[in-house]
C-alpha cells in the first residue's frame, strides 16, 4: 500500500497545522506552542498508511485533540485542512483512509449530539419528551404483543420548600440524588426520566404491581437520607391502553399518595 511513506509524516503534520492556523479555522491551536499545536497530529498522518480501524484511528485522534481544548468543529476543520494537504502530496490511499476518519468522526459527535439532546441536562436522565416517545413506543408494543408495563411518576416531598428556603444549589443537589436512585434501581430495560422541576417517571417493562412495588421498595433502600418522593402507578393494559390514559391514572394516584404524605406529616 502506498501512502505517506513518500513523504515525512511530520512535515505533512507541520504543513497542515500552518495551513489552519493560516486559515483560521482553528483557533484554539494559537494558544499552543509547536510541540502542542502537533500533538500527536504526526503519528495519526503515519498511522493513515496502515491498516488501523478508521473508527479506533478516529476516536483516538479526536480525544487527543479535544483534551487540547479543540472543539469538534475545529477538529473536522482541521481533518479537512490534512485533506487538502495529502491532496496536495498525492497521497491517495491515505486521503481514502482520511475520508474514513472524517466520516467516523463525523457519526460519533452526531450520535452524542443526538443522545446529549435526548438527557436532562442537569441530572443525566431521560428528558421529557424522550421519555414520552420511550412510553408511547413501549405502549404501542405492549399493545401489540400483549405485554405489560408499569408508568410511574414521582414528585419530591417538600420540595418547593427545601428550594426557596436553602437554595438553587441545594434543590440542584436534590434533584441529582434522586435521579441518580432512580437511574440506579431501573433495570436494563427499564427507562427513568425527568419530567420537569421536581417531577420525575420510571417505565418498567413486562411490569406488573408486584415488580413495581419491588422497585419502590429497591428505590427507597436508595435514597439518601432526607429525600423522600410520593409516587402514583399505573398499568397497561389494567389501567388504560394509551399512554395518555396511563399518565392519567399515574398522575391521580401520585396526587392521592402526596395528598396522605401531606396528612401524615
Amino acid at each position: 500500500m502506498t501512502g505517506v511513506v513518500r513523504t515525512s509524516a511530520w512535515d505533512l503534520a507541520v504543513e497542515s497545522v500552518e495551513e489552519a492556523l493560516a486559515d483560521g479555522v482553528v483557533p484554539s491551536l494559537e494558544r499552543l506552542g509547536r510541540l502542542g499545536q502537533l500533538g500527536t497530529l504526526p503519528s495519526f498522518v503515519a498511522s493513515l498508511d496502515g491498516d488501523e480501524d478508521p473508527n479506533e484511528l478516529a476516536e483516538d485522534h479526536a480525544r487527543e485533540r479535544e483534551s487540547l481544548g479543540l472543539a469538534p468543529a475545529e477538529v473536522a476543520a482541521e481533518l479537512l485542512v490534512l485533506g487538502r494537504v495529502l491532496d496536495r502530496h498525492g497521497e491517495r490511499e491515505a486521503r481514502r483512509a482520511l475520508d474514513r476518519c472524517l466520516v467516523a468522526y463525523v457519526e460519533r459527535v452526531t450520535g452524542e449530539l443526538a443522545e446529549r439532546a435526548r438527557r436532562d441536562p442537569l441530572t443525566g436522565v431521560l428528558n421529557h419528551r424522550a421519555f414520552h416517545s420511550r412510553l408511547v413506543a413501549e405502549a404501542a408494543r405492549a399493545r401489540r404483543y400483549r405485554g405489560r408495563i408499569a408508568l410511574l411518576l414521582f414528585d419530591l416531598d417538600r420540595f418547593k420548600e427545601t428550594n426557596d428556603r436553602e437554595g438553587h444549589q441545594e434543590g440542584d443537589r436534590l434533584l441529582r440524588a434522586f435521579a441518580s436512585a432512580l437511574a440506579g434501581t431501573a433495570r436494563e430495560t427499564d427507562s427513568v426520566g425527568r419530567l420537569g422541576g421536581d417531577e420525575f417517571a420510571a417505565l418498567l417493562i413486562e411490569a406488573g404491581p408486584e415488580t413495581a412495588g419491588s422497585f419502590l421498595h429497591r428505590l427507597h433502600e436508595r435514597l439518601p437520607e432526607g429525600i423522600s418522593a410520593s409516587a402514583g402507578a399505573a398499568f397497561l393494559p389494567t389501567d388504560a391502553s394509551e399512554p395518555e390514559g396511563l399518565v392519567e391514572v399515574a398522575d391521580r394516584r401520585l396526587y392521592d399518595d402526596k395528598r396522605a404524605s401531606s396528612r401524615a406529616a
